[in-house]
C-alpha cells in the first residue's frame, strides 16, 4: 500500500485562494451543490521544513464492536497512517483501518473490535512508512526513514535493508472504555550492541500466565524466544517470542503449567538466517562472536552455534498450580 501526499497540501492554502461557487441552475431530478475550489500550491512552494522529530498523539476509545481513534500529529497533510489490531495467540486479518492526515495534522481511525477473551489484551498500532511515500516527503524523512528521529521511530527489515518508520502503539484490555496513544519512553543503554550480552528479565504472574519482561542490551529487532523446561516431563506449547525495542527491552507471556510445582523459564536469543543484517553482523551468523557469562553452545545440522540463555527456576504453590 503506497502512502500519497498531494504536493498542494504540504503547505496549508491561504483564505484568499478559496472560491465558493454556487449552481445557479439545476437539471430535472438534480439538486444543486456549492463547490469549493481550493488553490494548489506550486510545488516549487511546498513547505519542506515539516519536522523529522514525529510527535503523535491521541485518544483512543472503545464503542460497542469499534475502536474509534482521534489523534493528533506534527506530520505534513494527506499522508496515509494504517492501523491494525492484533492479539497474542490469536490469528487475525482484517481488523485494520486507515486514514490521512488533515491539514493540521490530525487524523481518525476506526477499526473493528476484535472478540477476545477478557483477559487477553488488544494491541492497536498505527504505522506510517516514508519508504512508501512520494519523493516530497522522503525528502524530509529519508527514503528509507533514515533521517526520522523521535521516540516513535521503530526499525523495520525488508528485502535485507534496515529501514525506518514512525509507530504509536496503545494496549487495549477488556476494561478499558477510553485510553491515550503511548508516548515510548526509551532508556537505551550505553553498550547496545556489544556482543557480551546481558539480559535482565523480570517474572510476574496472575491466575493464568506467566508474564516475562525485560531489558538487554540486544540491538532493536532481535528475536528473543520464551520456553520452560520441567525435568522429567514432555510438555509443548508453553512458549513465546517477541523483539526487542529501540531500548533492548522485551515482553513476552507463557500460561502457567498445571500441576507443576517447580520448573524452569527460559529466556533465549539464538542467532539464525533470519536474523537482521545488523544483528549478522554484530553477532555472527552462528552466533560465533558472542561472548559473556550468558552464552552456550549446541551442535547441529549446520555445525556449532553459540546462543545466549538465562535460566530462571519457579517455585510455585502447589495450591495454585492445580
Amino acid at each position: 500500500m503506497k502512502c500519497r501526499l498531494t504536493p498542494g497540501l504540504l503547505k496549508k492554502e491561504p483564505a484568499a485562494d478559496k472560491e465558493t461557487v454556487s449552481a445557479t441552475e439545476a437539471e430535472e431530478g438534480q439538486e444543486a451543490v456549492d463547490a469549493e475550489i481550493v488553490a494548489e500550491v506550486p510545488e516549487e512552494q511546498m513547505d519542506k521544513a515539516a519536522d523529522p522529530n514525529v510527535l503523535i498523539k491521541g485518544d483512543v476509545t472503545v464503542e460497542g464492536k469499534k475502536v474509534l481513534v482521534k489523534g493528533s500529529s506534527n506530520l505534513p497533510p494527506d499522508l496515509t497512517l494504517e492501523a491494525e489490531i492484533t492479539a497474542k495467540g490469536y490469528s487475525m486479518f482484517g481488523y485494520t483501518d486507515e486514514a490521512k492526515t488533515e491539514n493540521d495534522g490530525s487524523f481518525a481511525l476506526e477499526i473493528e473490535k476484535p472478540n477476545l477473551k477478557s483477559t487477553d489484551t488488544m494491541d492497536l498500532e498505527i504505522v506510517f512508512r516514508p519508504e512508501e511515500a512520494v519523493e516530497p516527503v522522503q525528502e524530509i524523512y529519508g527514503k528509507k526513514g533514515e533521517k526520522l528521529t523521535g521516540p516513535y521511530v521503530y526499525q523495520y527489515e525488508s528485502s535485507g535493508e534496515i529501514y525506518k518508520q514512525v509507530a504509536v502503539r496503545a494496549g487495549i484490555k477488556a476494561k478499558d472504555a477510553k485510553l491515550q496513544l503511548e508516548e515510548p519512553g526509551w532508556e537505551i543503554p550505553e553498550d547496545q550492541g556489544n556482543p557480551e550480552v546481558w539480559i535482565k528479565p523480570v517474572v510476574t504472574k496472575d491466575a493464568k500466565n506467566y508474564y516475562v519482561t525485560g531489558k538487554s542490551n540486544l540491538l532493536e529487532g532481535t528475536e528473543v524466544k520464551l520456553d520452560i523446561d520441567i525435568p522429567d516431563s514432555w510438555h509443548i506449547g508453553y512458549s513465546d517470542s517477541a523483539v526487542t525495542a529501540p531500548d533492548g527491552s522485551f515482553e513476552m507471556r507463557i500460561e502457567k503449567p498445571k500441576n507443576i510445582d517447580s520448573f524452569y523459564i527460559l529466556v533465549q536469543m539464538e542467532p539464525d538466517e533470519d536474523m537482521w543484517p545488523s544483528a549478522k553482523e554484530t553477532y555472527g551468523e552462528k552466533g560465533e562472536k558472542l561472548k559473556g557469562k550468558f552464552v552456550k553452545n549446541k551442535q547441529t545440522d549446520e555445525g556449532a552455534v553459540k546462543y545466549i540463555q538465562v535460566k530462571m527456576k519457579v517455585k510455585e504453590d502447589k495450591k495454585e498450580s492445580k
